[in-house]
C-alpha cells in the first residue's frame, strides 16, 4: 500500500484548524431529506482519532462489518487516518445517501491541542429508513479503528451508540514508532521514538489480509504503552439527533 505521511507537522495540523466538517451530498432539498447532528466523543486516555468518513445508506450497503474484508478506503483510513479514498469511493455509491468527510481529528478524553478537542459534530442528510455508519481511525495504532456499522437513526429525537475498537485486520501490530502515523506524537499522550519519522505501510503488511475484528488492545513493549495508549471498550460514545425534516410516519 502506498506510504502515506497523516497531517505531518504543526503546520498542517494548523491547516486543518481552519477547517470543518464537509457534506458531500448529491441529493436535492425535494427529496424528503432529514438532517441530523452527530456528535463523536473520545471515551479513551491515549487515542486521538483521525479524520473520517460518514454516510448515510440503504440496510444493503456497507461502510464495514466485522468478519468481513477492510475495504480500500477502510485500510486507508485504519492504517494511515487518510479518510480521502473512504470518501471518494463512497460519494455516488449505489445505496447512498449522503458522505460527510470529517476532516478534523479528535483528541483524548478531556483534552486539548490547539482548536482540536475531544468532541466533534456535524450534520448529515438521510432518507426515511437510511442507517448510519462512520469510521476513524485509532490514531496510536498500527490498523484500528472506530465507528459504527449501519445503525439506526432516530425518528424523533436523539439516540446514542458506543462504538468499540476495531482492527483492520491489513497491517502486523508492531506498535513500533515507524510504523505509526506521526499524529501520535503530536495529538496522544506523549511524543514517540524518532518521530517525525513518517509511516510505514509495506514492510508490515499482512499477507494475506485478515477479516476486520475488535481490536486486541495495546500490547506494550515496543514503542506504544499499554498504560498511556490503552484502552477498554467502548471507546467512543456517539449521538445522533435529527434536527430537522418531516415528520411523517414512513420510517
Amino acid at each position: 500500500m502506498k506510504k502515506y505521511a497523516f497531517l505531518i507537522g504543526v503546520t498542517l495540523l494548523a491547516v486543518l484548524a481552519l477547517a470543518g466538517t464537509r457534506s458531500t451530498t448529491e441529493a436535492s432539498d425535494d427529496d424528503g431529506l432529514r438532517t441530523y447532528r452527530v456528535t463523536i466523543e473520545n471515551e479513551t486516555h491515549g487515542q486521538p482519532f483521525s479524520p473520517g468518513v460518514a454516510v448515510t445508506h440503504r440496510r444493503s450497503a456497507r461502510l464495514f462489518h466485522v468478519g468481513d474484508a477492510a475495504s480500500p478506503g477502510i485500510e486507508a483510513i485504519a492504517e494511515d487516518g487518510n479518510q480521502g479514498p473512504a470518501v471518494t469511493a463512497e460519494i455516488g455509491a449505489q445505496g447512498i445517501t449522503d458522505a460527510v468527510d470529517i476532516n478534523r481529528p479528535i483528541t483524548p478524553e478531556d483534552t486539548t491541542v490547539g482548536s482540536f478537542t475531544d468532541e466533534l459534530a456535524f450534520e448529515i442528510k438521510a432518507r426515511p429508513r437510511d442507517r448510519l455508519s462512520l469510521a476513524v481511525m485509532l490514531i496510536c495504532t498500527n490498523d484500528g479503528f472506530t465507528g459504527l456499522d449501519g445503525v439506526r437513526l432516530p425518528k424523533e429525537g436523539s439516540v446514542t451508540y458506543h462504538a468499540a475498537g476495531y482492527d483492520a485486520g491489513t497491517e502486523d501490530n508492531t506498535e513500533r514508532s515507524a510504523d505509526i502515523v506521526d499524529p501520535c506524537s503530536a495529538l496522544g499522550p506523549a511524543p514517540l521514538a524518532g518521530d517525525p519519522n513518517g509511516n510505514e505501510d509495506a514492510a508490515v503488511d499482512t499477507s494475506p489480509h485478515g477479516p476486520i475484528h475488535h481490536h486486541p488492545g495495546i500490547a506494550g513493549g515496543a514503542d506504544l504503552s499499554s498504560a498511556m495508549h490503552g484502552w477498554t471498550n467502548p471507546v467512543a460514545e456517539i449521538s445522533i439527533e435529527r434536527i430537522d425534516g418531516e415528520h411523517d410516519e414512513d420510517d
